[in-house]
């Protein structure tokens, strides 16, 4: 096993290990998830330190294996990228609390490499677009994540018999997200508008508020039946809802 890496990770999450250090929870470009002992943290000296662990920034640094301990540990880092809004905006912070559930139900995707881009480019996004834009734009990577994993159902005929779907209709779909074409449709199902369907096709585009609740439901409901990944109302309110109308969104420290 290698047990000397220098690379850029991600923190993801922190907690006190013992009185003067940090267990960080990183992203990694080449291993995934790792564990992270950071040694002087809580000592007065350690702003540096702290500013290497802020989640969801971009840092780079080196990573020393203790066979010993079990554990990873920096030995020493650069801070690339500080995500400063996170703390200024809920629907962006409770929409990074939502991308690193996923990265821990689905285990990093294994680790790949195209995985941690687009997780990068995610945090990129959430901190440099407007609020008004964080439900399309979760959405957007939700999609781009579930082809990566190769769990978006194919919407382009329907799942029970194979024909071909209506290029211009609205779609009814399982709770699997596979789309199930009126003949075969033997119970009522939710419905994929055409907006939507042109949403997910394209992976960018405005939606109407309702457009964008159907497009969430739809991943969602996909999502819940791979990994049972869910997140409270509240949560998915913060992100989902109109940012204008959620009190103290630009407020939050």
């Amino acid at each position: 096993m290698e047990r000397l890496i220098k690379e850029q990770y991600i923190p993801l999450t922190s907690r006190p290990l013992g009185e003067h250090h940090s267990l960080c929870q990183v992203l990694t470009a080449s291993r995934g998830l790792l564990n992270l002992g950071v040694f002087g943290t809580g000592s007065r000296k350690g702003g540096a330190l702290r500013a290497l662990i802020q989640p969801f920034s971009l840092c780079f640094g080196e990573l020393h294996f203790d066979p010993v301990r079990k554990l990873w540990r920096l030995m020493e880092g650069q801070s690339l990228e500080i995500r400063d809004s996170f703390h200024l905006y809920l629907n962006k912070y409770y929409a990074a609390l939502f991308w690193t559930d996923l990265i821990r139900k689905s285990h990093a995707a294994g680790g790949d490499k195209t995985f941690f881009q687009l997780t990068l480019d995610y945090f990129r996004d959430l901190d440099s677009r407007e609020t008004s834009e964080i439900p399309g734009i979760v959405l957007v990577f939700l999609a781009h994540f579930l082809e990566l994993e190769g769990i978006l159902p194919d919407r382009n005929q329907c799942a029970r018999c194979g024909a071909p779907a209506p290029v211009s209709k609205a779609l009814c779909y399982t709770p699997q997200g596979q789309i199930i074409c009126r003949r075969c449709r033997l119970e009522a199902l939710p419905v994929l508008s055409l907006p939507a369907r042109t949403f997910l096709n394209q992976k960018r585009g405005g939606l109407s508020h309702e457009d964008l609740q159907g497009v969430k439901a739809y991943l969602m409901g996909i999502l819940s039946t791979v990994f049972s990944a869910s997140m409270n109302q509240d949560a998915l309110s913060m992100i989902f809802g109109n940012p204008d109308s959620i009190p103290g969104n630009s407020h939050f420290h």
